[in-house]
């Protein structure tokens, strides 16, 4: 227990600055005010259920509905609104720790490079926007279904395990990952993971997507813009281009996504990177980001062979992390077919940071049976990926600190050209009007002056 401390105490520093930073984070219009139109409008959530649009959240909108109508202030409403998304990080982070449980020194040094790796990652930075918890809260949820998976069979466990599915599907469809990675828990036959349990999961997988795709006519072929290469290609404009043939597109975006938890580019399916580097303007913080996902990502492919290489009569655990891995990584590509965004990766995030766990271990374990000069170069080079890390954690701060600081002067500048396109939406102007305090408060989140030479390796100059 000692060394699990000593990780919480490690990373707790980081976890409570990003949490007080959110807390302090004014709401957005573009995106806040809508949701909160789109709740008070309805005197029943049972609206939310029906799965008459292709962005189908039925448990986050019920939530925001319960909290909208229930007889508070709006400053309850809105603090209340927070804590239902600053909730599922804080037990993320928690969840993360204890599911390690590190017992030696080297394990605790893993542990919190592996924390590092989860906070500093995009697929969580990217689902830090407030108020869109959708694929925030199903993130934990991904930690503690794999600990029971895990746990000896019992009743309650199995059904904790169906119905911590149900909510993070109810909160997003990313919880679908989910299925897979418990049927694969019980086909290498994980102690926690029943034929059952299985069973119901798959049934309830089925009848899932039956009842969305009986809706799915009436969805449009494109939701949101596309990341093609180095530029943005607009709704109406993927339709013409792709609209005949769009197995092209989907699989592109798919790779994006997954890419993106792999190398962290790229990002929205934009090579940035790549593209920073054809025209000789290098930013220090995308190639941190680059290369400090390329060295993790091939210790962990190293790390994962290795494991699948004992006996399959009796799976190891480092087995089962390493094809759980697999399967959310290609569900995540799966199901953001569509288009590719950061956040659309999250459920994979979490088996990457614990996968960077255990191959970070079996790589200092090799390097401490290395000669001398051998070890001081692994050395070095462990000790220079858990920097760049713990960089890309603190970098995650940052971002949020600019979230908050664009969010602020939306309300300075949309005010005046939203009151007149809106005119006709009553409601959407009285919660914008009632709202503007919040979003002009003096005292939010700035971003922190650091040296020129230490902000560039953090976040975009």
């Amino acid at each position: 227990m000692k060394w699990t401390a000593a990780v919480s105490l490690i990373i707790a520093p980081v976890l409570i600055v990003l949490l007080v930073t959110l807390w302090r984070t004014p709401y957005p219009v573009t995106e806040a005010v809508a949701l909160f139109e789109d709740v008070a409008r309805v005197s029943s959530p049972a609206r939310f259920w029906i799965p008459e649009t292709s962005y189908y959240r039925p448990l986050f909108h019920t939530t925001l509905w319960a909290i909208w109508h229930a007889d508070s202030s709006l400053d309850t409403k809105l603090a209340l609104v927070k804590v239902v998304h600053l909730a599922p990080i804080l037990l993320l982070v928690g969840a993360f720790v204890w599911c390690l449980r590190p017992k030696t020194m080297a394990g605790a040094a893993a542990a919190a490079l592996a924390a590092a790796v989860l906070i500093g990652s995009p697929g969580l930075r990217d689902n830090l926007e407030i108020p869109l918890s959708y694929t925030a809260m199903a993130m934990p949820i991904v930690v503690i279904v794999w600990m029971l998976v895990n746990q000896p069979p019992h009743l309650w466990r199995s059904g904790a395990i169906v119905a911590l599915v149900l909510i993070a599907i109810g909160f997003k469809e990313q919880g679908l990952i989910l299925i897979p990675v418990v049927v694969a828990a019980w086909w290498m036959r994980a102690p926690g993971a029943t034929r059952t349990t299985a069973l119901t999961l798959v049934a309830i997988g089925v009848a899932y997507v039956a009842m969305r795709l009986l809706w799915r006519g009436k969805w449009p072929l494109f939701e949101q813009s596309l990341g093609l290469g180095f530029s943005i290609v607009e709704t109406p404009d993927a339709t013409a281009r792709f609209g005949a043939f769009p197995y092209f597109i989907f699989a592109y975006n798919s790779a994006s996504t997954i890419a993106n938890v792999l190398f962290s580019e790229p990002t929205s399916g934009l090579f940035y990177t790549l593209r920073d580097i054809v025209y000789n303007q290098i930013q220090a913080w995308r190639i941190i980001n680059l290369l400090s996902s390329i060295a993790l990502t091939g210790a962990i492919a190293w790390w994962g062979v290795s494991s699948l290489k004992s006996d399959r009569e009796t799976w190891t655990s480092d087995a089962r992390v390493f094809v759980a891995f697999v399967i959310a990584l290609l569900g995540c590509g799966a199901l953001s077919f569509d288009y590719s965004r950061d956040r659309l990766g999250g459920m994979a995030v979490v088996f990457y940071a614990l996968a960077a766990y255990h191959a970070v271990r079996a790589v200092a374990d090799r390097v401490s049976m290395a000669r001398p000069r051998l070890f001081v170069s692994g050395a070095m080079v462990l000790v220079m990926l858990a920097a760049a890390w713990e960089i890309r954690a603190i970098g995650t701060i940052e971002w949020t600190r600019r979230f908050a600081r664009r969010n602020e002067i939306e309300w300075l500048v949309e005010l005046v050209p939203r009151r007149s396109e809106f005119a006709d939406r009553r409601v959407y102007l009285d919660i914008m009007e009632q709202m503007i305090a919040q979003g002009t408060r003096p005292g939010a989140p700035k971003p922190t002056r650091y040296p020129h030479w230490i902000a560039r390796t953090m976040v975009p100059e």
